[in-house]
């Protein structure tokens, strides 16, 4: 790693976040053994991907588009899709909640269910 990247997260098998130190905001990319798949400005946003990314065991995002969506998340349980959804770096928990017709209490609550499988199942790999 150069001077200029840390690792903020690093969950085994070549999965990682890390922060790459900018003049003005940091960078946060979520890398997997095939490169960096995804940047944020926001860390909590790359940790919440990861943990879709771990619930999901991994996704392709080549050619959906900036508001795209993988196909295996679009196939998977409706807090899947929301989580992603709220992790992209363009779209917010109070969009997500508006596009599914919900209260945004109740997205959280989908969030933080997939927050838990996600630590569940990197409990259960160690």
């Amino acid at each position: 790693m150069s001077d200029d990247v840390d690792v903020v997260e690093d969950y085994g098998g070549d999965v990682r976040i890390v922060r790459e130190k900018r003049e003005f905001e940091d960078l946060y990319h979520f890398e997997d053994p095939m490169g960096r798949l995804q940047s944020f400005e926001n860390a909590d946003k790359a940790r919440l991907y990861a943990d879709v990314y771990e619930v999901m065991g991994g996704f392709r995002e080549e050619k959906t588009g900036e508001r795209g969506v993988p196909p295996a998340v679009a196939r998977a349980r409706e807090d899947v899709l929301m989580a992603y959804l709220t992790a992209q770096p363009t779209m917010s928990l109070t969009w997500v909640a508006r596009h599914f017709d919900l209260p945004e209490d109740r997205v959280r609550e989908y969030v933080s269910s997939l927050r838990d499988r996600a630590k569940q199942q990197r409990a259960d790999d160690s």
